[in-house]
């Protein structure tokens, strides 16, 4: 009564008041208050598992990458394609240094840094210093004459040419062929092609196509910066894998939203220029990014279809509009409030309580259902606007009340979890619902008492009031019990079916590049994008660690700091002894003369002798791969002397080509000297690019553990990180926070559901101290639940952790219209029939708005999404029809017992 004395006296005034707090929480609102999309704070930072997971980031730093997958067919050219195309996206990422922080796919040999000969095992160490015996002489010899002609006389003596020719094109063919062996074939090759195509760029020449041997252009002469190069392809030689390190911005959805945006962007670009590579983009963030982005979408749409469509319900049962949008305002205004106690009491909303909005929609709303529906009873028989509002607060206000409470419980239910998101969303949600029964029982009925004193509803009244018709349905109330139970028992099968499906990648949308890219990733090598991550404070502990992990079934690829550290380390240094005196005398001191085609073009002839000589070596055994790089070098070296021959004074133009090229063999060469100096490799001594990957700014050491099988199965994740446990009980790393916080939220779903269903069946009692009340208002709900489950098994559709909080939910609400029912069936006089009152529909339409709240959902891409509006419109539907056909039929029963 309170209330309706502070409405009917100054509605106005309540109006304003709520418009102005509305008005002032959305602006402040949408101006402080912010997003915060890391997923590391859902969990409580207190847990032992996630405490030591973000000291292990603190430590070591970000190392969640995204993951570029190239397919290469499993071929020598699909490789060649694939290396081709991520040199290509690597060009473009490096472009936007602050969205892309680190782009790894390939090695080289400056790479490992000054300890790279120690890498090489006994025989490929004896091989390089029999390599560097014969290098020396011809070293020595274009450290006497250095510059573009002493290159190509030391390249001809390496392929075995004899002495200098005349002028013009011999053709002795007697040379004894490529006398460095053939394990230098490639790199040599390479090097002259780079040297061959900087000479054709320079003096405009056209070059023949030769794939990576001719490199026209290239910020390198020789390209020696490639030597031993390594491309991070997988076991089988099927994948090439970049990993790509993103920025991140928490203040956004998707976290990586700019540099993902950007990434793609340069994956398509190179897609057009390499049609026939497939590749694509997968890896935790966006994954991440991709849930987040298909879920905004879905709930962005759920929302919007979902007012449409309550606005049109409320329209075709109220035979009106304007009643529609009073109700509608009044959500306005209590979600308006939310977000302002969001920003006084929580400061952000996370991934889960940003979804509160359509929680109230589905909800919320119900309250003004059942005070308009009851207002609008109250006008057709015959009361006075002022009248009908009254009655509609004064006899739906205490159900209203104690539905609102139920509502509230589920949410509440998980305040001080260690789940923080989900008690955010319950704090957040349950505050909200609150906010909408003081705004459908202030603000709506102010606005119903303005609009009915000036006569602003139209003269008809809405024709879809009472449901005259259910009262046949229910005059036989055993049968109708009969059937129930009967449909109940045939379904009982569906019961054992359901189950919890902790797979995350199966919740998200059918079709996502990164949802496939993943199952390829996992379907054809030995990578993952989860990886547990071991600490160690000393390096000896690192070695047997490892050596236990390996014993692990379910352990797959370990990295760790042992992986950049040679073997055998002594014995090495002493092979490669021999080879660092013969170089030691070596000195790069002489200045290049000018190029000149009196001296230049005798030493490119004599290089084309050696080169047609191994040609014809080539062919005869059969080497078409080789027979074609030393084919085009003919060819564009042909190209260069005949454009000198007939232009000798443009021999000129290629004195920068020779500074370029003589600096770089001075650095390569002194790099040489420098590496065949060191006598061991330790941590310390590693570039920091690696040092910074293992080891920590505490200076521990991380081991990095992938798993063998499919993480994403539960089972196997389980397995896997319970064996890991057994070597380290404090293993962290992705596998293990997921593992743990999905437990943590199916046992805060579980807990949630229970104390909801404790606390509304002590509202229940407290409100009417009869256990006969508190099971007739639980019929619905556990009728509705029971057919629920069943319903569920026999359609295969399984919990999960985006949809198990519908059940605490469904008991909320699932209550309230048994509550609703025994209030007014209680209010019955001696003749009147529920259905013959405007409660059964209001029931009806709260149902319904809820369904339609969340029946939005149905059409969402996310199945995760998809799967939570399944069970919430088929949890609606039976909790309403065990009220409107269940808990009648008990009420006829128990009056046809007092009767008797």
């Amino acid at each position: 009564m309170s209330c309706w004395r502070l409405v009917s006296a100054y509605p106005k005034s309540v109006i304003a008041a709520g418009a102005v707090l509305a008005l002032i929480c959305a602006l402040a609102s949408s101006m402080w208050l912010h997003l915060d999309s890391n997923q590391d704070n859902l969990i409580s930072h207190d847990l032992p598992f996630q405490k030591r997971n973000l000291e292990q980031i603190e430590n070591f730093g970000d190392q969640e990458y995204m993951f570029l997958v190239i397919e290469t067919g499993g071929t020598d050219e699909g490789r060649d394609n694939a290396a081709a195309f991520a040199r290509s996206v690597a060009a473009r990422l490096k472009k936007r240094p602050d969205l892309i922080h680190q782009v790894h796919y390939r090695m080289t040999a400056r790479d490992m840094g000054p300890g790279v000969l120690l890498f090489a095992n006994p025989d490929e160490i004896t091989a390089f210093t029999r390599l560097s015996e014969e290098f020396a002489p011809k070293i020595k010899s274009f450290t006497e004459n250095p510059g573009l002609t002493g290159f190509l006389s030391m390249s001809a003596d390496l392929l075995g040419a004899r002495s200098n020719s005349s002028s013009g094109k011999s053709k002795d063919k007697s040379s004894s062929g490529f006398g460095s062996g053939p394990e230098m074939f490639y790199p040599f090759m390479g090097a002259l092609g780079h040297a061959i195509g900087a000479m054709q760029a320079e003096l405009g020449v056209n070059a023949s196509k030769s794939g990576d041997t001719v490199a026209a252009g290239d910020d390198s002469i020789l390209g020696l910066e490639k030597l031993g190069m390594h491309y991070f392809f997988t076991s089988n030689g099927k994948l090439l894998i970049m990993r790509i390190l993103p920025k991140k911005d928490f203040g956004q959805m998707d976290v990586i939203g700019p540099a993902l945006s950007y990434v793609r962007k340069c994956l398509d670009e190179t897609r057009l220029e390499f049609p026939g590579v497939s590749a694509g983009l997968t890896g935790r963030p966006v994954l991440s990014a991709d849930e987040m982005h298909t879920t905004n979408n879905d709930m962005t749409v759920a929302a919007i279809i979902s007012v449409i469509l309550v606005g049109l319900l409320f329209v075709v049962v109220l035979h009106g509009w304007l009643r529609p949008v009073l109700v509608l305002v009044s959500l306005g205004f209590a979600m308006a409030w939310t977000f302002g106690f969001a920003l006084v009491f929580v400061g952000s909303l996370n991934l889960l309580s940003i979804v509160f909005a359509l929680v109230l929609v589905g909800i919320g709303v119900d309250f003004g259902v059942h005070v308009v529906m009851r207002y609008v009873e109250g006008v057709r028989s015959g009361l006075s606007s002022d009248d009908a509002v009254k009655e509609a607060l004064v006899h739906t206000g205490p159900g209203v009340l104690l539905g609102a409470l139920t509502s509230v419980c589920a949410f509440y239910a998980v305040l001080g979890q260690d789940f923080v998101g989900l008690a955010e969303l319950g704090l957040v949600g349950g505050t909200g619902i609150l906010f909408c029964l003081i705004s459908m029982i202030t603000v709506l009925p102010a606005m119903m008492l303005v609009a009915g004193r000036k006569n602003w509803f139209p003269s008809s009244h809405p024709k879809a009031v009472t449901m005259p018709f259910m009262e046949k349905i229910i005059s036989r109330p055993v049968t109708v019990l009969l059937v129930f139970a009967v449909l109940s028992i045939l379904a009982l099968p569906g019961l054992e079916k359901v189950g919890f499906n902790y797979n995350l990648l199966e919740l998200q949308a059918k079709g996502l590049e990164s949802v496939n890219f993943e199952h390829r990733l996992m379907e054809e090598s030995d990578e993952s994008t989860w990886f547990a991550v071991i600490t160690k404070h000393d390096i000896n502990d690192v070695k047997s660690t490892i050596a236990e992990l390996r014993k692990l079934p379910s352990v797959g690829r370990i990295d760790s700091i042992f992986d950049y550290l040679p073997k055998d380390q002594a014995k090495k240094a002493a092979l490669l002894k021999h080879a660092s005196s013969v170089f030691k005398k070596i000195s790069f001191s002489k200045a290049p003369e000018k190029v000149q085609d009196s001296n230049l073009l005798p030493e490119m002839d004599r290089l084309m002798i050696a080169l047609e000589n191994l040609e014809e070596k080539l062919f005869s055994a059969g080497a078409v791969k080789e027979l074609k790089m030393v084919s085009e070098l003919i060819s564009n070296l042909d190209s260069c002397m005949i454009y000198l021959e007939n232009n000798p004074q443009k021999a000129d133009q290629l004195n920068s080509i020779q500074y370029s090229l003589v600096t770089e063999m001075r650095q390569a060469f002194n790099w040489v000297q420098q590496i065949l100096q060191v006598q061991s490799v330790e941590p310390k001594d590693l570039p920091e690019s690696l040092r910074s990957v293992f080891i920590g700014k505490d200076g521990s050491y991380m081991i990095k553990v992938s798993p063998s099988k499919n993480v994403w199965d539960f089972d196997l994740l389980r397995s896997f990180v319970s064996d890991l446990r057994k070597v380290d009980p404090e293993v962290t790393g992705v596998p293990v926070v997921v593992l743990e916080s999905s437990q943590i939220m199916r046992n805060t779903f579980v807990e949630a559901a229970g104390i909801t269903f404790g606390l509304v069946a002590l509202i229940l009692f407290l409100n009417s101290f009869s256990l006969s009340y508190v099971i007739m208002a639980l019929v619905p709900l556990v009728g509705g639940l029971f057919w629920l489950l069943e319903i569920m098994g026999l359609s295969g559709i399984s919990f999960n952790l985006a949809n198990f909080f519908a059940i605490p939910i469904l008991i909320a609400i699932g209550v309230d219209g048994g509550v609703h029912f025994l209030a007014r069936w209680s209010e019955l006089k001696n003749g009147e029939r529920l259905y013959y009152t405007s409660t059964p529909v209001a029931v009806g339409l709260s149902f319904c708005t809820t369904m339609i709240g969340f029946g939005g959902l149905l059409l969402a891409h996310h199945r995760g999404m998809e799967s939570l509006g399944s069970i919430m419109v088929t949890g609606s539907a039976t909790c309403l029809i065990g009220c409107l056909f269940v808990l009648p039929a008990v009420f006829r029963i128990i009056e046809n017992i007092k009767r008797k």
